[in-house]
């Protein structure tokens, strides 16, 4: 989930918190209000008429033109000294003048005469429906809620986006950083504290990284520079007492297991060592390759290595794909590729190249897809490893895609792995 997302949904669940609880403190405090105000009145109200019923005056009529009713019945002692003398309540009444029910508020209040004698006064006065102002306040929150959270979600995006520019600009940083390229300085949020922290250590990280980078090539570059002399020398001396009349067919097998293992290491040394100067960028000279050219080569080249298997390629080719780069990195691209389809397809199948002007791509038959997140790293096997594959083929494919601005992808469909080759990151197919 992105952040603004995140941050607006918290939002809105402390909206509602709130403003639940302030509804709810609004209808409590609105409630009582008027329930003072209706009380004093019915008090008002009770006094008047006991003061006139203890005086002997008329009472006023029940139907005097007013929603309030009374009635006064006098009362036993016990019955006067059981009950609080002043009570509220709320009931439901009938008003004559309206000729209906209605919901009131009631005042219940004893009182007694000079002559000890104790009556009931009973008043009520018509008041709000309950239902009525809690569906209005329902209402009212809930239009109150929607208007909040829409006028925060939109302030949101616009102060969090604003203000999250320096973080969107680091993380582009990253996403573009490529250990041994040029790169421009970490973008910074000077007025941000956390920001400016952050570019820092991205920063010192990225130094540190590109130390230990450059290390490790130093050292892959220079071990591998090194062990080609005695490698070589030890393939000779080993060819040399193959040759030697008085070495007996035992030692003869065993020098030949071992001139063949050496091989193996001359081979991955070579390989190792061609990967560096690619990271090095030690194969400046760049044209314009027609890669349908350098692929027709290549196929004809394994088509014979590979006859023996009766491993055939079939090449669907709509439109030459030129790019501009390195001609020996793209024989070699493209010949790494082709020779991997190779080794791993099955005796008596088929080998697929499809090409168009945005790129190709190469597939072979398979049982299961491979580890998409691993098998363009170096030292990478299957499985079933083919004999004689070292390792780094897709490797070196990957730095010179990476070097030059390519997108290697690897997918696994219908029984085949496909490895496309593409100018751009867009999914086409070929």
């Amino acid at each position: 989930m992105k952040l603004l997302l995140k941050i607006t949904a918290w939002l809105a669940l402390a909206l509602s918190v709130l403003l639940t609880g302030w509804a709810v403190c609004f209808y409590l405090a609105t409630v009582d209000e008027i329930n003072d105000e209706t009380d004093d009145s019915l008090i008002d109200y009770s006094d008047g008429l006991i003061i006139r019923k203890l005086a002997g005056v008329e009472l006023p009529s029940d139907d005097n033109g007013t929603n309030n009713t009374y009635y006064i019945k006098e009362v036993t002692e016990e019955y006067a000294m059981s009950r609080p003398w002043i009570s509220f309540e709320y009931q439901e009444v009938f008003i004559s003048a309206k000729s209906e029910f209605e919901s009131a508020r009631v005042l219940d209040r004893i009182f007694r005469d000079s002559e000890d004698r104790f009556f009931e006064l009973t008043v009520a006065v018509p008041t709000f429906e309950k239902e009525d102002i809690q569906r209005s306040i329902l209402w009212w929150i809930v239009a109150l809620y929607i208007a909040m959270l829409l006028s925060v979600l939109f302030i949101s995006v616009l102060v969090i986006g604003y203000n999250m520019r320096p973080l969107k600009a680091m993380l582009r940083w990253l996403d573009d950083y490529v250990p041994g390229k040029q790169m421009p300085p970490v973008p910074s949020g000077a007025n941000v504290t956390e920001f400016r922290q952050l570019s820092e250590t991205i920063s010192h990280a990225a130094e540190r990284f590109e130390v230990r980078y450059q290390e490790q090539k130093r050292f892959i570059g220079n071990a591998s520079h090194e062990l080609q002399t005695p490698l070589a020398s030890c393939s000779n001396r080993i060819e040399m007492l193959l040759d030697s009349p008085d070495l007996t067919e035992a030692q003869a097998r065993e020098l030949v297991k071992v001139h063949r293992e050496l091989q193996g290491l001359i081979s991955l040394n070579r390989t190792l060592l061609l990967l560096t100067r690619i990271e090095n960028g030690q194969f400046p000279e760049t044209v314009t390759v027609d890669f349908s050219s350098v692929l027709k080569a290549s196929e004809e080249m394994f088509s014979e290595i590979y006859a023996g298997r009766g491993v055939t390629v079939v090449s669907d080719v709509k439109a030459p794909f030129l790019f501009r780069m390195n001609e020996q990195l793209a024989a070699i691209l493209v010949r790494n590729l082709l020779k991997n389809a190779f080794l791993h397809s099955p005796a008596g199948s088929e080998v697929s190249v499809r090409m168009d002007r945005r790129g190709f791509c190469v597939s072979n038959p398979g049982d299961a897809p491979l580890d998409s997140g691993r098998i363009f790293t170096r030292f990478y096997h299957s499985q079933s490893p083919a004999e004689g594959s070292t390792g780094l083929g897709l490797a070196i494919v990957s730095s010179i895609c990476r070097n030059y601005g390519l997108s290697v992808e690897y997918r696994f469909e219908a029984g085949r792995h496909v490895f496309s080759i593409k100018t751009d990151k867009k999914h086409h197919n070929f």
